[in-house]
């Protein structure tokens, strides 16, 4: 087969179009022989007409992979919800309706996105964390499938991937706010988009940047990579340390919780569910306890290391687990963990960039600090909110308070602990390359002998 390009001139307002020349050799007898300049059948095909009947249609594509995937990503999590709300209608009795029942899974998934709902008397806008982070990792993956469906490796295709699936995942949201108003549930729909949009928005620009590889990470220059990466790091260690210090105080406070389980009879493992999906809160808060602000459970309160004033509190779980009293003198340890932790990681990012200079270190270690207090600031702003009215009516830490000091906390330890460990790597680098200045015996190459230039003389000759 021959494939030869076939150009036509043409005129100011023809077109140029590609050709393949098809070549198809046969086996033919001399009476059969094709005329001369022949030797086989040959036929012209219109690549660009080919093309274009092979190539899918890209818009068709975009709007059935993000309807595809932006379903999916609203069945896989709404289904838990609707399969734990039917169990509990059923232990609880099987009262009320069904369009109840499908409108507390409704609310229940609303929350996870940061809508505040009215369930009768009681105003709740904590979202349950848990479920916030299930429903940005599935709006992540349906932005990058999307982006993946249509082949997209640049910011259009990231554009129109998120877009599109905001759209249709915005009309959900909206959608379900004015469904599950209903019986004891009241959701607004301009406070439901409000609160809605912003998590949609960035978790779908996140899932598609990713796939088509046109993060800005991928731009930055070294030390902005390794001070973010640092920055996220550290807070993500201090969230550890939260989590941990919520379970000691489940466990300390165990036979309360048990007690508070049990005034629910049948009906604890609903409340424990309920729980669990707030134990990301608890830690948020309890690292906030340990940066130094606290967190209020009720107006008017404060729990902090060295000060501890409550109210009554309802006969939850999570409320039985909180401290009642300051740390003891033995405890106060916990009151420089962050500081701490920052100046290890502080050691690492010098340890681990020998190839930047001190103005580049300290640069990236203040943007670690500022990037572990911004995520501190903002889970605490995500966390915080109200459960209720009146004295139910402020849960949660300041994210103002918490970002601020966990700032300068982060700052001293981050950038003096790479600071030090600067000079003493610096030290050390010297010490080393003196050890293989004295240790090294330099053997000059021997010159190039008389002989070994004859070819080159006779070559010129």
């Amino acid at each position: 087969m021959e494939r030869r390009p076939n150009r036509r001139p043409g005129g100011a307002g023809s077109a140029q179009r590609d050709t393949v020349r098809i070549t198809v050799p046969e086996e033919r007898s001399a009476v059969d022989a094709p005329p001369r300049g022949r030797t086989a059948d040959t036929e012209v095909v219109d690549t660009a007409a080919y093309a274009k009947r092979a190539k899918p249609k890209r818009p068709r594509a975009l709007l059935a992979s993000a309807l595809a995937t932006t379903v999916w990503a609203v069945t896989v999590v709404v289904t838990p919800i609707l399969v734990a709300v039917i169990l509990g209608w059923w232990q609880a009795g099987a009262e009320g309706s069904v369009a109840t029942v499908a409108a507390a899974a409704g609310v229940a998934w609303l929350a996870g996105h940061g809508v505040p709902v009215d369930i009768g008397p009681m105003h709740l806008s904590v979202a349950p964390l848990a479920l916030t982070v299930l429903v940005c990792w599935r709006l992540a993956k349906a932005a990058a499938g999307t982006t993946r469906a249509i082949g997209g490796r640049d910011a259009a295709a990231v554009r129109a991937a998120a877009g599109l699936i905001t759209i249709l995942y915005t009309g959900l949201v909206a959608g379900a706010a004015a469904l599950c108003t209903t019986g004891p549930f009241t959701v607004e729909i301009l406070p439901a988009l409000l609160h809605a949009v912003p998590l949609v928005i960035a978790a779908t620009a996140f899932g598609a940047a990713r796939e088509a590889g046109v993060l800005p990470w991928d731009t930055a220059s070294v030390w902005m990579r390794r001070g973010l990466r640092t920055g996220m790091i550290t807070a993500g260690a201090l969230l550890a340390c939260g989590a941990a210090a919520t379970g000691v105080a489940f466990a300390v406070r165990g036979p309360v919780v048990a007690d508070t389980l049990a005034l629910y009879g049948s009906e604890s493992w609903i409340v424990a569910l309920l729980s669990l999906v707030y134990l990301p809160n608890c830690a948020v808060w309890a690292a906030a306890y340990i940066t130094g602000p606290g967190f209020a459970v009720g107006a008017g309160t404060a729990v902090q290391t060295s000060m501890v004033e409550l109210g009554p509190l309802p006969a939850f779980p999570v409320f039985a687990a909180v401290p009642n009293a300051p740390l003891p003198d033995y405890a106060t340890i916990l009151i420089g963990l962050p500081l701490m932790l920052a100046a290890v990681f502080g050691v690492i990012l010098t340890y681990r960039s020998p190839d930047l200079r001190v103005p580049r270190v300290t640069t990236a270690a203040t943007v670690a600090a500022a990037t572990a207090a911004a995520v501190l600031g903002l889970l605490a702003y995500l966390s915080r909110g109200a459960a209720g009215v009146d004295l139910m009516a402020d849960l949660g830490p300041d994210p103002l308070a918490v970002a601020g000091i966990a700032a300068v906390q982060f700052l001293i330890g981050l950038a003096g602990a790479a600071l030090i460990a600067r000079l003493f790597a610096v030290h050390r680098r010297a010490a080393e390359a003196e050890l293989v200045r004295r240790d090294t015996v330099v053997i000059p190459e021997p010159a190039p002998s008389r002989d070994d230039a004859l070819p080159y003389s006779r070559d010129l000759t």
